[in-house]
């Protein structure tokens, strides 16, 4: 039991730093390779999509990041559509809004129903990350190296947010990490959203490393409890070995939806481009 449990958290780390799809993941990994030899023959996952969203696991908060994940195992080929925060959609029943408002209103269920609407999709599935936990996981690790790309500060005493960064290579703790993540005054949700996956390919990198796969499976079970998903094991274990598979073929899309920015009763949103988020959709979900 203790194996198995060590081997599907391990499945679970794969799924959280993969989501940027920029990973780094090593073949000669002993324990990665134990997956290769326990999946069946029988298809594990089949085509589908998967709503992935970041929040800080307070009831009632929003939602800090927002992705949709297209699977296609058949062609090994994985696309993900990322929506920023600020997305002006509408939430069923309720009209228009933030789209990362639909998380506070109805939780994960409510996201997912917003984004089908916004999108014109059925997404099936869902993977919730806790950041706040991530942060734990970060310091766990003794941070992660990141670029940073120019000084960043901000201070937000309302939302106790405190940013202080130098540009330059530098290993951020948690904090600082989150405040990299969620800096705004670069760009808006566009830089943000190129940040995260920036992060996502560093952090895929310290978490798959040798070092840190046999250091401790404590910090492998930690993750797991900041990660809560609609999908069984079976398909779980399918995403991983797709999601590899896809990063080593090149089989590699992103998008973000697109849209300008226009202010309503002096509150910032973007407004989608609807012509060219048919397109997107069409391009990287529908014909995929």
């Amino acid at each position: 039991m203790k194996k198995f449990l060590i081997v599907a958290a391990s499945i679970f780390v794969v799924l959280a730093v993969v989501f940027g799809l920029l990973v780094a993941i090593s073949t000669k990994i002993a324990l990665f390779n134990i997956f290769l030899t326990l999946s069946p023959t029988s298809t594990l996952l089949t085509k589908t999509n998967i709503l992935i969203v970041g929040a800080d696991g307070v009831t009632g908060q929003r939602s800090d990041t927002i992705m949709v994940l297209h699977t296609n195992p058949a062609s090994k080929e994985v696309t993900l559509i990322s929506i920023p925060r600020d997305t002006l959609a509408v939430l069923p029943g309720r009209g228009l809004d933030k789209i990362n408002h639909a998380y506070a209103y109805g939780g994960i269920e409510y996201s997912k129903k917003t984004v089908e609407t916004l999108l014109g999709i059925e997404i099936p599935y869902y993977v919730t990350i806790n950041l706040t936990g991530i942060v734990d996981l970060i310091d766990q690790l003794g941070g992660v190296t990141i670029d940073v790309e120019n000084r960043m500060y901000y201070v937000d005493y309302a939302g106790d947010l405190f940013i202080d960064l130098q540009p330059g290579i530098q290993k951020l703790n948690g904090k600082q990490l989150m405040g990299y993540l969620r800096f705004r005054r670069d760009g808006g949700d566009f830089k943000r959203i190129d940040r995260q996956q920036k992060f996502l390919r560093s952090m895929g990198q310290e978490l798959m490393s040798r070092e840190n796969l046999l250091r401790s499976p404590k910090m492998f079970l930690d993750l797991l409890s900041y990660i809560d998903t609609n999908l069984n094991p079976k398909e779980t274990l399918g995403l991983a070995l797709l999601l590899r598979s896809a990063q080593e073929l090149g089989n590699v899309q992103m998008a973000t939806v697109p849209g300008n920015d226009t202010i309503v009763d002096g509150i910032y949103y973007l407004r989608v481009d609807e012509d060219r988020l048919r397109d997107i959709v069409k391009q990287y979900i529908i014909d995929k």
